[in-house]
């Protein structure tokens, strides 16, 4: 209750223009065991990523912090990562902890998350990709047999979430030019294996391209953006309105990703410095996951998060940002903080 009340009074105060960093998107690991033609990280090679030693000293002084993504990479290759977890819950009061998976791992995935509800009583949110009925899907991860796996996978963490209240699985789809007009065939290819699903139980997101985390630069034109507007209308009208908060958040993104795709531009003004930040495998912290401004790394300033976020250059990357000099993105990774703290504006 106390965690909840520590979230939701941030919530409120960055709505009344009072702002204090709650979240925080941590690549754990940018190895990866699929070969995604919507992100280049598995080309990167990693070397002397941060170890759990030193993620235990970046978790010792992180208590101003309630909201986790645990991301990659594939985060589950990291054979530490319930110890990983460990760490920031035993330093953090930890609200909502975060992880997307390509669900590759069916066995190892399961015993991890499992491992993690024995003594993690926050809200635990786990997205298995899907990205299209079997063939596409395949197609985009370069990988026969993955969309069989990420049901698989998708199965076994239900029957972990009908045991414990606090646990949730969804999958994640995300709209890119491999996959236009494909989300209701999805549906309906998914519940032929599991009825009970509905459109409900899928985040959707829009395709980014981001140097500094994803290696894409290849931007949306013309024809794919008309199309992507009109699945997002698909998307929205299949997933009905719901009042609980996920999916009133959700259902918000998708709306305004409509004006993202018109306008390219962020549909609304940018204050993600203010709420949230990324750090890469290595220990460098960058504004989100798509501007490419390293604000210094973890490792020269003794492990402390917030001295870089209240450093000179930050401050400098601030002004930028107040301007529009950034990129202008609308991933939910940062949105969804975003529309969290313009709730009252919209």
């Amino acid at each position: 209750m106390l965690t909840k009340i520590k979230i939701g009074s941030k919530f409120i105060l960055t709505n009344l223009g009072f702002f204090s960093p709650y979240e925080v998107n941590f690549a754990i690991t940018y190895r990866c065991n699929s070969r995604c033609r919507i992100c280049n990280i598995w080309k990167k090679k990693p070397v002397n990523e941060l170890s759990l030693k030193e993620i235990k000293k970046i978790a010792e002084k992180l208590g101003f912090i309630h909201w986790m993504r645990l991301t990659g990479g594939e985060p589950f290759l990291r054979s530490d990562y319930v110890d990983i977890v460990k760490s920031f819950n035993k330093n953090l009061d930890i609200y909502l902890l975060s992880t997307p998976t390509n669900g590759l791992l069916t066995e190892i995935i399961f015993e991890k998350v499992k491992s993690v509800l024995r003594f993690f009583d926050g809200r635990y949110v786990i997205t298995v990709s899907m990205d299209g009925p079997e063939k596409i899907h395949d197609r985009i991860r370069r990988m026969n047999g993955c969309w069989k796996t990420a049901i698989k996978t998708y199965g076994k963490l239900k029957t972990l979430e009908r045991k414990n209240k606090n646990f949730k699985v969804f999958f994640g789809y995300t709209i890119s030019p491999y996959n236009l007009g494909m989300f209701e065939k999805t549906v309906n290819e998914i519940k032929k294996i599991i009825p009970e699903m509905n459109a409900g139980d899928i985040h959707v997101n829009l395709f980014q391209t981001s140097e500094v985390y994803y290696s894409i630069s290849t931007a949306l034109k013309g024809l794919y953006l008309k199309k992507m507007s009109q699945e997002l209308d698909n998307v929205l009208k299949m997933k009905g309105k719901k009042l609980n908060p996920l999916d009133m958040v959700e259902r918000k993104y998708l709306e305004l990703g409509k004006k993202y795709l018109k306008s390219r531009k962020t549909p609304l003004t940018c204050n993600i410095f203010n709420l949230s930040c990324f750090i890469d495998p290595y220990g460098n912290v960058y504004p989100c996951t798509v501007f490419n401004r390293k604000l210094g790394n973890l490792r020269e300033f003794d492990y402390d998060l917030k001295k870089i976020l209240t450093s000179e250059k930050t401050k400098e990357v601030k002004e930028e940002i107040i301007q529009n000099k950034c990129p202008q993105c609308w991933t939910p990774c940062e949105a969804h903080q975003m529309i969290l703290s313009n709730w009252l504006k919209i």
